[in-house]
């Protein structure tokens, strides 16, 4: 019984670890892409699920933002933020459309 009950609990502590991790994700696509893919910013308004994961990932492989990012955004959170698109693109399990700041 006291294993069961130690089992449940890791179980409940990673699903919610997992879903703060995401929204961390969610957050840093936020404040780094939002500040120009916002309505009425510099660059047209961008949802995650715009595009399909496997587009995602070959638009910043073959570095086709016409924006040099590597200025505001250091390689770590461009991977994170290539994954979060890839994770709630149009052909994902959960596909999502982010609320840009205004």
């Amino acid at each position: 019984m006291k294993g069961r009950l130690i089992c449940i609990v890791s179980l409940c502590a990673m699903m919610f670890s997992t879903v703060a991790f995401a929204a961390d994700d969610a957050g840093l696509f936020l404040q780094k892409c939002g500040s120009c893919h916002k309505k009425g910013g510099q660059a047209a308004p961008v949802n995650p699920a715009d595009k399909a994961g496997l587009v995602w990932e070959k638009y910043f492989t073959r570095d086709r933002h016409p924006v040099d990012l590597s200025v505001s955004i250091n390689e770590d959170e461009m991977g994170t933020i290539v994954e979060y698109l890839k994770d709630h693109a149009a052909d994902s399990d959960q596909p999502e459309s982010a609320t840009m700041p205004k």
